[in-house]
This record gives structure tokens, C-alpha cells and sequence, in this order.
């Protein structure tokens, strides 16, 4: 018999307390923990329980999320899910959760709007405290060797071994990733060169206005210019461009296409409309990375792009927050190189540097 998964609620909300509650009591491999109606009464609780993950609600009294979320990070580590609401604000703070340590997020709607959400919240919550239930913070070790498998790895390597192969010069870098994906691209975007030389493009997984406070969040910590994308915009070297939340964009005659279209895979954005769209537009001539993320969107896009001359990078295990959207895309074998998240932006700028040499 499997152990069940322990959970633990932080939320000064009765009805999302009570809420919480049910959802993880129906699934018989959960195990509800209790709860703490604030930051500092959690404290005091953890120092008697060990729960596998903690839901962590933002704006509480005495001791708020973040304070919560800084002292569990410092003194017992845990999974923690924050529970977020579906404001400028609350995405703002879910971020800074993300970087302090956060292993994802979930979306709290109002009160009034629960009943007709409850399924989608169940979903979500459940599919995440499983997810996370057995993550390790130990992944900010990256890899040295190569992989078993015998695929490709940069790891104690030269990076640029591998751009020497190029035939034309990179003219984009599209990038795509999910759960885990803020953190990554917040490790690579500051550290790539301020004169590039060439549009970034990027998906990552998010519900409008988190997009937004997303690419504000990376334009401070990064020297190149970062917005949220708009339709009709023109691509431009040195800037990049983060696609706009519940939002399809693609890339064509070297603009935008910013429009309200189905999700693919279950997503808008998705990584397979925009990298499929760099393709055609780009071909040979396109840099393609896909990082952490769960489930497979981009696998097919960053395929395509490889088969049309593209070049094509995959964030290793490792360093993964989720290996999903990365393993998937190795499983195709469109994958020139394998690399750790601390490696990534160097080989970006080695591999656009000498592409046009």
C-alpha cells in the first residue's frame, strides 16, 4: 500500500479552507493535515508535523505568504503551492513566490464565481500536490557527465564546440516553458548580451495579467528591453517579447500575431503554435530552446524546427523544476544539445555570436 501524500493548508479564508479541505480529502491517496489560519499559527504547527506539501495562501494577517513562504524555505523546506488570486497584485507577489522558492501556483477565484470553478480548482490542486509531493531541492545541481542514454550534454564541455556547425547566421531565439519557467528564465535572460543583436521571443505558461507583471519583473533584471507582446509588433533585435496570457501568438512577416484562438494542448499560449510559426518564418535560421515545464507542448514545434535546419536546445533533468516539456522534446530526437539551466544563456550568446561568423 502506498504512503499517502500529507498536505498541509495555510489560508486565512473559512470557506477556502473548508474548500480546500474537500478537495483533498476525496482523493483517498491525500491526507489532510490540518490547517493554520495564518502565517505565524503555521509556523508554530510546523515545528509538530511534517507534511509532503504545503498550500499557501498570500494575504493573510499577522504573518502574510511571502513572510511564511521566506521562513519555510529557510528553515524547513517543503513543496509549497501558493494560492493566488486573480489580480495585478497577486500575480505580482505570486512571482517573487516563484523566485523565493514556490514550486508553483494555483488560481483562487472569487467567492462568488467557486461553485462553476470547483472542478478546474480540484483538478489543478490535486494534479499539482501529486506532482510535487516527492520534489527534491536539490535541483540547482546540475549535471557533469552525460547522460546514459548517450545524448547530448554540455556540462564541463567548451559550448562552443557545438555552434560551429551553423551554416547561416541565427536571426530569433524562441523559448518555451512552463511550470518552473519563471525561475529559469529570470536565470537566463539577465545574463544574455545586452547587444544580442536579435528578437527573443518566449511562451511561458501563464493566465492573463501574470504575463504582464511577468515581463515588467524580467525588463528590471535584464539589459535588454522586455514587454508583453502585442499584436502587429514589429520584432526587433534586442528586445524580447513575452506572449500575452489566454492569448495564441505566432510569428509572421516578422511581426506579432497576437489572437483569441483555441488553446493547443490545452494551452494559450502554446509553445507549438509559436515555435511552428518561427519555422516557417525562420527555418535555418532560428534558435529554438525548450525549458522546464509539465507536459509536452513545444515537443512537436521544436521538432519542426529542427527538421528545417533550425538549431535546438532542451534544459537537462537536473535542473529541471518538471522534466515533461523538456523530456518530451528529447524523445523526439530533434535535440542538438542537452543543457543545465546555469549553462544556457552562455551557450545562447556563444552560439548567436558565432553563427555569424
Amino acid at each position: 500500500m502506498n504512503k499517502r501524500i500529507k498536505v498541509f493548508n495555510v489560508d486565512d479564508s473559512p470557506i477556502y479552507r473548508q474548500v480546500l479541505k474537500d478537495i483533498i480529502s476525496s482523493d483517498p491517496n491525500l491526507e489532510y493535515m490540518g490547517f493554520a489560519a495564518n502565517g505565524a499559527i503555521a509556523v508554530k504547527k510546523l515545528e509538530l508535523i511534517d507534511p509532503d506539501v504545503i498550500t499557501l495562501d498570500i494575504e493573510m494577517p499577522e504573518m502574510n505568504g511571502i513572510e511564511t513562504l521566506k521562513y519555510i524555505m529557510k528553515n524547513k523546506p517543503k513543496p509549497v503551492i501558493m494560492i493566488s488570486s486573480f489580480t495585478k497584485d497577486g500575480a505580482d507577489i505570486t512571482l517573487q513566490a516563484l523566485e523565493i522558492g514556490a514550486v508553483d501556483y494555483i488560481q483562487k477565484p472569487e467567492e462568488k464565481d467557486l461553485v462553476e470553478n470547483i472542478n478546474s480548482l480540484s483538478n489543478s490542486l490535486l494534479s499539482k500536490i501529486k506532482m510535487f509531493s516527492h520534489f527534491k531541492f536539490d535541483h540547482k545541481k546540475f549535471k557533469e557527465d552525460a547522460l546514459e542514454d548517450g545524448l547530448p550534454i554540455v556540462g564541463g564541455l567548451p559550448s562552443y564546440d557545438v555552434p560551429r556547425i551553423r551554416t547561416k547566421a541565427v536571426e530569433v531565439l524562441c523559448i518555451g516553458s512552463s511550470t518552473g519557467g519563471t525561475v529559469a528564465l529570470t536565470t537566463i535572460l539577465p545574463r544574455i548580451d545586452s547587444k544580442i543583436g536579435i528578437p527573443i521571443v518566449i511562451v511561458q505558461h501563464m493566465p492573463r495579467l501574470y504575463t504582464k507583471s511577468f515581463a515588467d519583473r524580467l525588463n528590471t533584471l535584464s539589459s535588454l528591453t522586455v514587454v508583453e507582446g502585442q499584436h502587429g509588433d514589429k520584432l526587433q533585435p534586442n528586445m524580447v517579447y513575452i506572449a500575452p496570457g489566454g492569448f495564441q501568438t505566432s510569428v509572421k512577416n516578422g511581426r506579432l500575431v497576437v489572437e483569441d484562438a483555441d488553446p493547443v494542448n490545452n494551452h494559450k499560449p502554446s509553445v507549438d503554435v509559436l515555435f511552428e510559426s518561427i519555422k516557417k518564418e525562420y527555418r535555418d535560421r532560428s534558435l529554438a530552446v525548450i525549458l522546464t515545464g509539465m507536459g509536452s507542448d513545444g515537443a512537436k514545434g521544436i521538432a519542426e524546427i529542427k527538421d528545417a535546419g533550425g538549431f535546438t536546445v532542451a534544459q537537462d533533468e537536473e535542473s529541471s523544476i518538471v522534466f515533461g516539456m523538456p523530456g518530451s522534446a528529447i524523445k523526439t530526437g530533434k535535440i542538438d544539445r542537452i543543457i543545465p539551466l546555469d549553462k544556457i544563456a552562455n551557450f545562447i550568446n556563444e552560439a548567436v555570436e558565432y553563427s555569424k561568423n
